[in-house]
């Protein structure tokens, strides 16, 4: 076999092989940023700390704020089981939505 022809043949079989792992050790969690601390905090553009729990707890408010108002209600956090069951606890006020700010402050009920 010619050279070129085996290196393209391993880098075929590589290459996904590759991807395949990297995917998937990101999905378990095992994926720290290339500026990650020891801590997997990384900073951010604005120079403030984010722990992985932040990270977390920003993600998942932000995939059920469908409607991008800074604000949760009560027919979004039932998109998710665990902020469904933790929604009286997440609105200590009772006004019927919870900001980013008191979902951040009440994080480890929805862990």
């Amino acid at each position: 076999m010619k050279q070129a022809f085996k290196t393209k043949l391993m880098a075929a079989a590589f290459i996904p092989a590759l991807a395949l792992a990297a995917s998937a050790a990101y999905a378990a969690g095992d994926y720290k940023s290339p500026g990650a601390d020891k801590m997997g905090t990384t900073q951010g553009t604005q120079g403030s700390m984010k722990s992985g729990m932040t990270a977390s707890t920003d993600a998942t408010f932000d995939r059920l704020d469908v409607n991008h108002d800074g604000q949760l209600s009560a027919s979004e956090a039932a998109a998710d089981p665990k902020v469904h069951s933790a929604w009286k606890k997440l609105d200590v006020n009772n006004k019927g939505s919870v900001s980013k700010s008191e979902f951040e402050a009440h994080a480890s009920l929805i862990k």
